[in-house]
């Protein structure tokens, strides 16, 4: 009969400590990362043990050794990743749309008989006096007074219109510059992960780190994500266009202004920076801005139409 080792019974009881001690770390871990945003939930996967060849009288038979941990996972799951980032990008796209209907309400509020409308009216109605009494001086002051006011309105609004395109492509800007330093914090986190995870490990926490970025980064763009089986890196693609391959990306920039006489503005396009091609974003806050700016125009020509009649 062949005997085994002396401690085998202390290492069974070792092993199942070790393995329930990283359980309760892992437990710990989730618990205080409750409130983490993008934090995923991780559990131990754990393994029974080789277990070790004995002799009996009846033959051979084998002894359980106990357990021990596999992995670290974490609970995720990738479909539901790929619709969030679909849909994110659709939600910030009418977001950013509303935030510029809202702007434009306020330039034409009527709501205390300030604004264009109620001032055309009481432009028609003093030609309306004036037509059943021409002779009056007062009449034909008040055709002159409302016809300045209407005027006033009007280059007021177009004059805001205007302050209001500035804004946007302000803000596009300012998001350019957010989505390279975001697309620059994914490509360091895929070199971290293909490095960590070459061992064999799990890189969970960076991994939850990098999905965040992709969440807010899905905000600003449509994004297809892409992952190599072989190192976790990540590939982003936002309307044909690899933002991020790996441990290389490509940047985004503002062209160099031009200046549109007809709208009275200097337009800018979104520009990939390494081929000088324009970037259509898709969806998301990018194509939102680009969107309202070319809609803020039809609005000036409105503007302008108004006052050729």
């Amino acid at each position: 009969m062949a005997l085994r080792s002396t401690f085998a019974g202390l290492n069974t009881m070792y092993r199942g400590i070790s393995s329930s001690r990283l359980s309760l770390d892992t437990v710990g871990h989730n618990i205080t990362n409750a409130s983490t945003t993008g934090y995923s939930r991780q559990s131990v996967n754990l393994v029974a043990t080789k277990a070790d060849e004995v002799y009996t009288v009846y033959g051979q038979e084998l002894v359980g050794t106990g357990n021990d941990s596999l992995s670290i996972t974490r609970a995720r799951n990738v479909y539901a990743d790929k619709q969030y980032w679909k849909e994110n990008g659709t939600n910030s796209y009418y977001t950013s749309t509303q935030t510029n209907y809202d702007k434009v309400e306020a330039i034409f509020n009527d709501s205390n008989d300030t604004g264009i409308e109620s001032s055309l009216e009481a432009f028609y109605k003093s030609w309306v006096d004036l037509s059943s009494n021409a002779s009056t001086t007062s009449n034909r002051t008040t055709v002159i007074s409302q016809g300045q006011a209407t005027a006033e309105r009007i280059s007021t609004a177009t004059t805001q219109l205007q302050d209001q395109i500035k804004s946007n492509y302000d803000d596009l800007s300012t998001n350019v510059t957010k989505v390279n330093e975001i697309t620059d914090s994914i490509v360091n986190l895929n070199k971290n992960i293909a490095s960590i995870e070459a061992t064999g490990a799990n890189a969970n926490d960076l991994r939850d780190q990098r999905d965040n970025l992709v969440d807010t980064l899905s905000g600003y763009m449509s994004v297809n994500v892409y992952e190599d089986a072989d190192t976790g890196m990540y590939t982003i693609v936002s309307n044909g266009a690899s933002l991020v391959s790996g441990v290389s990306k490509l940047n985004l920039q503002m062209s160099e202004g031009t200046a549109n006489e007809t709208y009275g503005v200097t337009d800018y396009t979104i520009q990939i920076k390494e081929t000088g091609t324009t970037f259509d974003a898709g969806s998301g806050t990018l194509a939102a801005e680009v969107n309202s700016i070319a809609e803020d125009k039809t609005y000036v020509d409105k503007m302008a139409s108004m006052a050729a009649f």
